[in-house]
């Protein structure tokens, strides 16, 4: 008798330590840094987006190629919403004030409801007066750039130049605060400050 109830101390302790392993695992994934977008140092791939705005607004269109090698901020959104609206808003205003330097930008909404999320796009760069190109494109498209974006990622910024990744930024939902606003644009305002001064 003694024996079956040391056993079952010995298996509620075992079940205890597994499930107390198991919660501890993912509570250290959910606060493990997000790692999204192609790594530093990689070279940037081609890909084709549909274009919502701009000039090339209703066309498939690589903006990767267009832009060659000027040093670029290239941001990929799951979401849209007050943050990244606010991200948008300083991100256009940044690339407007080193356009004749070379800056160049461009956002891609990682959508499969294309028409819907298209209106979208059209209205928030109408009510918000933005230049930046905002594009489309599904989640299924191929291409190296987008298959790297992670599941979890509501906002991936990458930052490249010469065709090379040079710096990138990952927020989950909710986390692309002021601070995180101001770390991307600071990194934007760094790429157009090496392109200044460039020998």
């Amino acid at each position: 008798m003694i024996h079956r109830a040391n056993n079952s101390i010995t298996i509620a302790f075992v079940l205890a330590v597994v499930l107390t392993t198991a919660i501890s695992g993912l509570s250290d994934d959910s606060n493990a840094v997000l790692k999204s977008g192609p790594s530093i140092g990689s070279e940037v791939s081609s890909f084709y987006v549909r274009a919502v705005t701009g000039p090339l607004a209703g066309k498939s269109v690589c903006y990767v190629c267009r832009n060659g090698d000027r040093p670029v901020v290239m941001v990929f959104l799951r979401e849209l919403g007050a943050d990244t609206t606010r991200l948008l808003k300083r991100l256009d205003k940044t690339v407007n004030e080193h356009r004749a330097d070379g800056l160049r930008c461009f956002v891609v909404l990682l959508s499969e409801s294309a028409q819907k999320d298209a209106a979208r796009l059209q209205t928030l760069a109408f009510d918000e007066k933005l230049d930046l190109p905002l594009t489309l494109a599904g989640e299924s498209m191929a291409g190296a750039n987008l298959t790297n974006v992670a599941p979890s990622a509501a906002v991936t910024v990458v930052l490249y130049d010469h065709l090379k990744v040079v710096e990138r930024f990952s927020y989950r939902t909710g986390e692309c605060d002021d601070t995180a606003c101001q770390s991307v644009i600071v990194a934007a305002e760094s790429l157009a400050w090496k392109l200044t001064h460039r020998v």
